[in-house]
């Protein structure tokens, strides 16, 4: 059993299970789990870890719907952090108001990944699990990545979203975590 702090065991669970960049990953607001769309995340398009250009598209958020997993996690985190503006607190005096986002890296590397694995690298086993194992479609998983459209034309009039298919990728992603051992 690990020593490591319980904000960052969280995140990296938090991480493997939407694979979001560590920046973005950190700076979760609790005001960001949409009302407006049951069990979803909105994450602001300016949020720094989305890789958005400032100006061309940092008006487009990025979604991510909400499993039956993560809402466990996350309904802990709200239990835990609740009464804060970040869903991932600070380990000690920070420079941050969230947790840092080499958290997820540092834990990593405590459990023994150290040069075996990186959060950022999360990204490749997932769209290629999620294309090879679960039959997923590359473009809804790189949808769910927070990629934009390739090319001048799809970004022109590509504004699908591919919610329910993002959402069921997502929790068959999450089953096959928890089938591999990850416990929420």
């Amino acid at each position: 059993r690990s020593s490591t702090n319980l904000q960052a065991v969280l995140s990296t669970k938090s991480l493997l299970m939407t694979f979001l960049r560590a920046g973005a990953l950190v700076r979760l607001q609790w005001d960001w789990f949409d009302v407006d769309y049951p069990d979803m995340i909105t994450i602001p398009g300016n949020t720094p870890g989305l890789k958005r250009k400032k100006g061309k598209n940092d008006h487009i958020p990025h979604y991510v719907p909400i499993t039956p997993q993560m809402k466990k996690l996350f309904q802990f985190l709200l239990e835990l952090n609740g009464n804060s503006k970040y869903a991932f607190q600070p380990i000690r005096d920070s420079r941050f108001n969230h947790l840092d986002s080499s958290a997820p890296n540092h834990y990593l590397r405590k459990i023994g990944y150290k040069d075996v694995l990186r959060a950022h690298g999360w990204r490749s086993t997932a769209l290629t699990t999620g294309i090879d194992i679960l039959d997923a479609d590359r473009e809804v998983i790189k949808k769910q990545m927070g990629h934009l459209p390739e090319g001048k034309v799809n970004r022109a009039y590509d504004k699908s979203l591919q919610l329910d298919k993002r959402r069921k990728f997502l929790e068959d992603w999450c089953n096959l975590l928890e089938w591999n051992g990850l416990t929420v």
